[in-house]
């Protein structure tokens, strides 16, 4: 939310809002920010103006980029991770720019991708088929709310009719003092001092004591243990996991410090309201750890980060000469002294243009010429990248996937390029590049491009070179392609194409004449015929393959070879009855080992489609919508912790006792609170970074016959079935491992091995209903089932309600109304790990209703229900309940007030342990015996947007006392 005012040539923007880059080269960001920009716009002439800007904000986020790698047939999710490799991270939205082989994609999911923001999980959708081939690179901005970080950003241009000149500073600061969820201590402060820039070695130990037991923690002992270690014997205090509330005070945060850097791994036998670690000792022959956790925290410092362009432009007749220079100042530690003398870096930027034409036609042969050359200091910072997410792979400076690093150096660029082209025919061009860095690499690149368009022929032709020398390799680079297409006017604009596409890169140390182990050879082809754009019909049907080759040798031996086709397009069609439309597609790619001692790829076939059927038929007597999805993926595991809010602000009620009443809290032992002010706690989603690889099916299903849409004025028999309709709807979203007891094309098989399934989701409710428009009587008679199941860490959970019922409206008059429902089900839950969680409810009831309506602003509903609830589970202990339920309701708003009482009596029969989690599940709060619950409540509209509110609730349940609970609550809306 922000406001804009403006008056004549000067413009304030503030509130939350975003900034972009301005003009120029290497200045580069986009920022979602808290503050104010303002714009103000001087006429110095006739052609000439002044445009001058200035913000000061507060920045929302820190940038990074990803290079992620791809697996064969995983359209994800794919985890975002932060610049210091944070795991779990929150995306702040719109900042994110993602490519795949170097062409930006769409975010939605009738486009490329779908993110989540608050999980920084990337998703590809049915339009790209992930492969183990894929490059995807991801650039963003996430939430740091270790520091408070300012802005300030000032810029200035000076527009003419030959020149434009320009200067831009951006600073971007942490503030030393104001630190977010985590303020540093003195000692902490004094250690970053001392670090320097080496901020991987600052890590402190978060063991703290508890001063009384925390039910929310995974609490551990504090020992002492030796072990012998190089021959000598070495003792260490080690943290070892307890529920004894009278020892163990000890708790910890544990960090990811890598494989074999720490002493600790995840306890998946011991299950707590956190994540439980168990020391795992060393090597004591390689006196190595064994693990991969510590009870560390590694310390973030402020940061503050600058720079300064200033450049122009100059226009000739036919070219333009371009120049800018920058500086950048990056102090990665604003609590030390130390390692500053890198800290800034210069970087040069001059380009010409030209275009000359060869003769006295504007449309005939022009030539055109490009000349640019950049510097970059090894010292210098930009703020985001300005380069090409693929630039140091076209240098052959990294390996397939784009993935590599490599060492800071001051950079020499420089190119040359010359066109020839007519419009009306084509163009050949020829680019010559040169790239030093330092005595580490040099460079040169050949790039010739041509395209020919002439009679519905269309040739496109690259062919890219380039060789390099390093200290300790040479390397080469060819990537020639082609594409030849051609277009049919005489058969209504179709066209069919063939591409081919080669990269070989051959690396040899210097001296050898063996490939090294990162070089590479691929090549691919496409065919396609493709109909052209029209409001009925629209195709695409493509075949692609693909040979890669592993360096043995001297040469490339082929290690794997794919093949893929596709077929997407869509059909509308539309009659006087009927409208029909088809819309989809369908891509399957087959992988294929060729020699398995040169990949560690596995042969496999991926299917990834999407349909969507909409129909009409009949003038809408029948509609039916129809969404069919199928591909693979990967399903996060889910962790939940409960953390203890304000009592009766919560969602969640612990229940120890009905379990092992140790006082501390398990999964299994919190339960939805029955009542409001028993709901101490709330439940908290914590995606972890394990996955597990599925196939997945979807299905979306929704069909209607509504006969008097179309027969309305009918009369005889037809009118009696226009009294009629249904509605059916479909919901299935299915997750499973590869079997061979799962069709992975069918969404409808349910009863899948819990061995395969990992997700699902389905819902299914048909109704029928009769007179459904008619306000004196109608009944509708339906069927529903919804089934669920979640992968956790301590395993999966299953939920499942079936559900058959028959409900009936009658309006006597004006004033009397009444209401009968009749249903009948099943309600299961399932536990891998706990398994006293498991039941089957076999459940029934009859609900009667009668409502007295006086006039519009009084209404008297009494209200009865019988219900009784039978655990049939094989196995289970046989618990069983009959429920009288007896409801008076009485409504009141005179003019702008609301007045509610309400009050139920409840006669419990129970038979079974009410003190069980089968218990609670039936009787839901209430106890044997008899239960009272009322409740009272006013709310009023003070004003427009004000609204006061009070309530109160009170209950007896069984033999307990008598519970009162009241609120107030004042509402403002804007």
């Amino acid at each position: 939310v922000f406001i804009r005012l403006r008056k004549n040539d000067n413009q304030l923007i503030a509130g939350d809002y975003e900034l972009q880059r301005p003009a120029g080269y290497f200045m580069n960001y986009y920022k979602k920010l808290q503050g104010a920009t303002f714009t103000n716009k001087l006429s110095l002439g006739e052609k000439t103006n002044l445009i001058n800007s200035a913000s000061v904000a507060v920045a929302r986020g820190q940038f990074t980029r990803n290079r992620i790698v791809a697996q064969e047939g995983n359209q994800g999710p794919y985890k975002l991770r932060g610049s210091q490799g944070e795991r779990f991270i929150i995306v702040l939205a719109g900042t994110e720019k993602v490519w795949i082989d170097n062409e930006l994609m769409q975010r939605g999911l009738e486009q490329d991708y779908i993110i989540n923001y608050d999980r920084g999980e990337l998703t590809f959708t049915h339009r790209r088929l992930i492969t183990k081939d894929s490059r995807i690179v991801v650039e963003f901005e996430y939430s740091d709310r270790e520091y408070v970080r300012s802005l300030y950003a000032v810029n200035s241009t000076l527009t003419g009719k030959r020149a434009d000149f320009y200067v831009n500073l951006f600073s971007q600061q942490d503030n030393r003092n104001a630190t977010g969820d985590t303020p540093l201590t003195d000692a902490e402060k004094q250690l970053l001092s001392q670090t320097g820039d080496q901020l991987d070695q600052a890590f402190i130990s978060t063991i703290d004591t508890l001063d009384q037991t925390a039910a929310t923690r995974a609490t551990y002992l504090l020992l002492d243990t030796t072990f012998r270690c190089g021959g000598q014997d070495t003792t260490m205090s080690i943290l070892k996991y307890s529920t004894d509330t009278e020892r163990a005070r000890y708790v910890a945060r544990f960090s990811f410090v890598g494989q074999g850097n720490g002493a600790y791994e995840l306890d998946t036998e011991n299950i707590a309201n956190e994540k439980v670690y168990r020391w795992v000792g060393f090597d004591t022959i390689a006196c190595a750890y064994r693990g991969s956790y510590e009870p560390v925290r590694q310390l973030s410092a402020p940061q503050q980060q600058r720079m300064l362009t200033a450049g122009g432009v100059y226009r000739i007749k036919g070219g333009t000469l371009r120049a800018e220079i920058g500086w950048s100042q990056l102090d990665l530690n604003r609590f030390s002294r130390l390692d500053k003398t890198d800290d800034q870096g210069l970087a040069v930027f001059t380009q010409f243009d030209r275009q000359t034409p060869l003769g006295s036609d504007t449309s005939g042969w022009q030539l055109t010429t490009n000349l640019s050359y950049e510097y970059k200091a090894a010292t210098f910072q930009p703020l985001n990248p300005y380069r090409s997410p693929d630039f140091l792979r076209d240098w052959n400076l990294v390996d397939i996937q784009g993935q590599g690093t490599v060492v800071a150096a001051d950079e020499n660029l420089a190119l040359l390029g010359v066109s020839l082209g007519k419009t009306s025919l084509g163009s050949l061009s020829y680019y010559l590049s040169a790239f030093l860095r330092e005595d580490l690499y040099r460079g040169i690149r050949h790039r010739t491009a041509l395209e020919v368009g002439k009679a519905g022929w269309q040739i496109d032709g690259q062919l890219d070179w380039v060789n390099t020398e390093e200290q300790i390799k040479d390397t080469r680079l060819s990537r020639p392609q082609l594409g030849i297409s051609k277009t049919f006017q005489k058969w209504g604009g179709w066209s069919v194409g063939w591409l081919l596409e080669q990269e070989r890169s051959e690396r040899f140390a210097v001296g050898a004449d063996s490939l090294q182990a990162n070089s590479y050879f691929y090549d691919r082809q496409r065919f396609y015929l493709r109909s052209a754009e029209n409001e009925v019909l629209q195709m695409e049907m493509s075949y692609r393959e693909r040979q890669d080759y592993a360096p043995v040798g001297r040469d490339f031996q082929q290690s794997t070879r794919a093949r893929e086709g596709n077929l997407n397009g869509r059909w509308n069609t539309r009659g006087e009855q009927h409208q029909f439309s088809l819309t989809g597609n369908l891509s399957y790619r087959q992988l294929e080992i060729q020699a398995v001692e040169l990949t560690n790829e596995e042969a496999a076939e991926t299917f990834l489609g999407r349909f969507d059927i909409n129909a009409a038929f009949w003038k809408g007597m029948i509609r039916s919508n129809t969404t069919y999805e199928i591909g693979s993926g990967q399903e996060p595991k889910v962790e939940f912790t409960y953390a203890r809010v304000t009592p009766g602000s919560g969602t969640h009620i612990w229940l120890d006792s009905l379990y092992n009443n140790d006082g501390k809290i398990q999964y299994n032992e919190m339960e939805i609170a029955p009542f409001q002010d028993l709901a101490d706690y709330v439940r908290i989603s914590v995606i972890t970074d394990e996955f597990i690889r599925t196939d997945n099916a979807g299905l979306n299903q929704s069909l209607s016959f509504d006969p008097r849409s179309r027969w309305y004025n009918a009369g005889g028999f037809r009118k009696f079935l226009a009294r009629f309709s249904t509605i059916s709807n479909l919901q299935i979203n299915r997750k499973t491992r590869a079997s061979d007891a799962v069709n992975p094309w069918n969404p409808l098989q349910l009863d899948v091995p819990d061995t395969a399934l990992v997700a699902l989701s389905a819902n299914v409710r048909n109704t029928l209903f009769f007179n459904r428009t008619n306000p004196g009587f109608s009944f509708q008679l339906g069927q529903s089932d919804n089934r669920s199941r979640i992968v956790q860490t301590t395993g999966y959970e299953s939920r499942r309600l079936a559900e058959a019922f028959l409900q009936a409206n009658i309006n006597f008059n004006s004033v009397f109304s009444t209401q009968i429902k009749l249903s009948r089900g099943e309600k299961a839950s399932d536990s891998e790990f706990f398994n006293n969680r498991d039941y089957t409810l076999s459940f029934g009831a009859i609900e009667p209703e009668l409502t007295y309506l006086p006039s519009r602003n009084f209404r008297l509903i009494f209200g009865f229900t019988y219900r009784y609830d039978r655990n049939v589970l094989d196995g289970g202990a046989g618990e069983q309940a009959r429920q009288k339920h007896l409801n008076l309701e009485s409504t009141f708003r005179p003019g702008q007030s609301s007045y509610t009482v309400n009050f139920s009596y409840v006669n419990v029969d129970f038979a079974g342990s009410t003190n069980s989690p089968v218990g609670f599940a039936i009787l839901n709060g209430l106890q044997r015996g008899e239960n009272f619950l009322w409740n009272a409540s006013l709310n009023r509209q003070l004003s427009k947007n004000i609204r006061l509110s009070f309530s109160y609730e009170g209950r007896k349940t069984g033999t307990a006392g008598v519970v009162h609970v009241g609120r107030a609550q004042v509402a403002a809306t804007f």
